[in-house]
């Protein structure tokens, strides 16, 4: 399945959106993902894409379902 860029670009946003609504700082959801910073920042700016288990964490840790993530 191809994924576009805005769709990236949507998801890096509502990850980070969600994130800042918690209080979490980048680094404290990229450290509690065992990711790097650097990782988590581009997926937040819609640069990298996000493999399913990368998702799947991300998703837990923010305490919302995967579902939530990736749909508008």
């Amino acid at each position: 399945m191809w994924v576009s860029q805005e769709d990236l670009k949507k998801l890096g946003a509502r990850i980070r959106n969600l994130r800042i609504k918690q209080g979490l700082t980048i680094e404290k959801l990229a450290w509690e993902n065992d990711m790097s910073k650097g990782n988590l920042s581009e997926i937040e700016k819609g640069i990298r894409n996000v493999r399913y288990l990368t998702l799947k964490k991300l998703a837990e840790a923010l305490n919302v379902s995967i579902k939530k993530l990736v749909i508008d």
